[in-house]
């Protein structure tokens, strides 16, 4: 059973998922069922781009003008993708979700509470675009849609991202091999995860900007940098923990087994460049903020885009 040193001097135990380590078969090798997970994603993808364009067509009118049409058409075409992206994160997040069951016991009234926590968030900062621009005309019904769609499918994300936060916060099971290779899978896990809500993101606002100045409500052009930053925001609540944490567990791993301190002088070169490239390995030469700048394209343009913004304001 593995111990870990706490601050106070003493020692806790941590009850693990027992694994039979005497196979040569990796325990943690991702299960050998590539074609289900593929059909059921694919279903997921279909069923969210039938949602979204459904949605969008909701809009649609036959007394519209022809310009108005080419409008529509291309809400619609961004809305189905928008779609078709918030289905393939969730499948994407289900398949990880049952991954990640194989490293740790997880507790899943907690993977529920971070959940509702963003969940709360999310609709919080939704509703509070009418009061941001004073329009009440802002918030439109097929925008708030659009925006639960793309919820709905970035949860399973957010549960699974609680739920590696779980699994780095105790100690790893097996030998150093064995931790070694759980830290990078989660770390490419989350990364992944990172770049398909990342791409959510783009859509969203692409769908707000693809909605404005057509149709009954003439929506404000400045709400798609705003649904961005939301967006964004969203996100690094949902990441930024987890990567944390993962840092952390690694950092852990580097002091414990590839101390320098013990290392022959003429070794010490190499030792360290060994370290050094380990370190990075686990991304502990990053920032937050760098690897959700590395992972998450769209972050740039929407800071950017916001501070242009309140510039022309005048704020």
């Amino acid at each position: 059973m593995p111990v870990e040193p706490m601050p106070t001097g003493e020692y806790r135990m941590v009850t693990q998922r027992a694994f039979d380590y005497g196979v040569t078969e990796d325990p943690h090798a991702p299960r050998d069922d590539a074609g289900s997970v593929g059909d059921y994603r694919l279903l997921c993808m279909l069923l969210g781009t039938l949602i979204g364009a459904g949605i969008a067509s909701l809009s649609f009118k036959l007394a519209d003008s022809p310009a108005e049409r080419d409008q529509w058409l291309i809400f619609l075409l961004i809305a189905g993708l928008l779609g078709a992206a918030a289905g393939e994160a969730f499948g994407f997040g289900m398949s990880r979700w049952f991954e990640v069951q194989q490293y740790h016991s997880i507790k899943r009234w907690r993977v529920t509470l971070s959940v509702v926590m963003v969940l709360i968030i999310a609709a919080a900062l939704i509703a509070s675009t009418n009061y941001v621009f004073a329009n009440k005309e802002t918030l439109t019904s097929r925008g708030i849609a659009l925006s639960a769609l793309a919820i709905a499918g970035g949860l399973p994300t957010a549960a699974t991202l609680a739920a590696i936060k779980q699994v780095c916060a105790d100690p790893l099971p097996g030998g150093p091999g064995a931790q070694l290779s759980a830290m990078l899978r989660l770390r490419q896990m989350s990364t992944r995860m990172l770049s398909q809500l990342g791409v959510l993101v783009l859509l969203i606002m692409g769908v707000n900007g693809a909605a404005a100045n057509w149709g009954d409500i003439q929506q404000n052009p400045k709400v798609v940098i705003f649904s961005g930053v939301v967006a964004s925001f969203i996100i690094a609540i949902m990441y930024v923990p987890t990567a944390s944490a993962l840092r952390r567990r690694g950092a852990i791993f580097v002091g414990r087994h590839f101390s320098l301190a013990d290392t022959p002088t003429d070794q010490l070169a190499s030792a360290a460049e060994d370290r050094q490239k380990l370190e990075k390995m686990l991304g502990l030469d990053q920032t937050t903020f760098g690897e959700l700048k590395a992972g998450f394209v769209v972050l740039t343009p929407v800071v950017v885009g916001l501070v242009a913004t309140l510039l022309k304001a005048g704020v």
